[in-house]
């Protein structure tokens, strides 16, 4: 997963808190007023804060402690539990919205299906994990999930990325004919190459029914700097996909929605 720079998108109904020490909380609007979607951001200190307080017992199952003692990988012991951290706070607080008793965090629990997308549950509350569509994406020891009622505004996908300049040529390696037919190098019009790959990866986690390779998502834009996203491929239903991207700090967020 890649990066690139901080131009923000004019026209979107969106509004983003600016960067604290610890965490951000971006409230995404849709221009359909009903598509609302409650994306939280964790930052490598938000997580240690909340481990030294809570201890990792405080905010992991004892089923998830067992997935976090398993990983090899420090890196990925470091992001797999920012994004537990990030899921647990925007399920939260989206309890507390919906004028529910806000869970602790090791009332919830998070596992992944077969195909790596996350699922969770909540004790008394089973109905949740049925209405509710989450999704996880971490980078660097920071992490951001996305929360919507698939119902109301469908299934959503999220990535997260380092704002650092990403090559155009990696990036050619996951579009496609059309794509790279549109491309007119002007900066003012096209998406950047950190643009495309998140806005791909968003696109193919809030779609995962229907793809599963960043191929499957074909990106199309405006002059506006817009981007929608639809699936394409041998057997596969074309979808258009709603795509938005904000900064935050020194992340890259992408943000889907898929009817």
């Amino acid at each position: 997963m890649p990066p690139d720079d901080n131009r923000q998108r004019g026209g979107a109904a969106t509004t983003l808190l600016e960067p604290s020490a610890l965490s951000e909380t971006l409230l995404v609007r849709f221009p359909v007023a009903r598509h609302s979607v409650r994306v939280l951001l964790v930052t490598p200190e938000t997580v240690e804060r909340a481990v030294a307080r809570r201890g990792v017992d405080g905010v992991l199952t004892a089923s998830e402690r067992a997935v976090l003692a398993a990983l090899p990988v420090e890196r990925r012991r470091r992001d797999w539990l920012a994004g537990r951290v990030a899921a647990k706070r925007v399920l939260r607080a989206t309890c507390r919205r919906r004028g529910d008793i806000e869970p602790p965090y090791t009332a919830i629990e998070i596992q992944n299906d077969t195909d790596g997308a996350p699922r969770f549950a909540i004790d008394g509350r089973p109905d949740l994990g049925g209405c509710l569509d989450l999704s996880i994406a971490h980078s660097h020891g920071a992490a951001v999930a996305a929360v919507t009622d698939r119902f109301a505004s469908g299934t959503v996908g999220v990535d997260v990325e380092m704002t650092t300049p990403l090559s155009i040529d990696l990036v050619r390696r996951v579009l496609r004919e059309a794509e790279i037919d549109r491309l007119g190098g002007s900066s003012t019009i096209d998406p950047t190459p950190l643009e495309m790959w998140t806005a791909k990866e968003a696109a193919m986690k809030a779609a995962r029914h229907l793809c599963r390779s960043l191929r499957d998502v074909e990106l199309s834009w405006a002059p506006s700097r817009t981007i929608r996203a639809r699936i394409v491929g041998d057997g596969l239903p074309e979808h258009s996909i709603r795509v938005r991207h904000r900064t935050a700090g020194p992340y890259t967020i992408a943000l889907a929605l898929c009817r």
